[in-house]
């Protein structure tokens, strides 16, 4: 018995390659499903995922051996190799980098809304800057 207590909590982001809009209507939900899948098999908990046709979010709650970059390492894998082979999109592929933000218990639900909120913000302008980064912003 583990005798480990932790509440760890990230918001990850992610591009499609190019930010082309592979991410379809009716690909999206199945596409969500099979990254919260890889997120249970990871022992992590799916908070939330979302997002629209060019990214993705997820809200995990991260397991204490598990850690940020071996999760988003495992989830754009897993989810590449799903969108080729169960959808058939051969020229798919993620962006190198990824947006990584850790959370409070109290941003919690805040983020989720977020997350499933995804087409809405975008559709009306109230996505958050800091939450939809998955580059590094440019330096002068």
């Amino acid at each position: 018995m583990s005798s480990t207590y932790a509440r760890l909590y990230v918001h990850l982001v992610w591009a499609t390659k190019g930010r082309e809009p592979w991410i379809t209507l009716d690909v999206a939900p199945r596409l969500h499903g099979m990254i919260a899948g890889r997120c249970v098999a990871l022992g992590c908990v799916a908070v939330a995922i979302g997002g629209v046709e060019e990214h993705v979010h997820a809200l995990v709650g991260l397991k204490t051996d598990v850690d940020v970059a071996r999760l988003t390492r495992e989830l754009k894998a897993g989810s590449s190799a799903f969108m080729h082979g169960e959808i058939g999109v051969d020229r798919f592929g993620w962006q190198e980098g990824y947006g990584a933000f850790t959370l409070r218990d109290t941003e919690l639900d805040t983020a989720r809304r977020y997350v499933r909120d995804q087409p809405r913000h975008h559709a009306d302008g109230t996505a958050l800057d800091d939450w939809e980064r998955s580059t590094p912003p440019r330096t002068r």
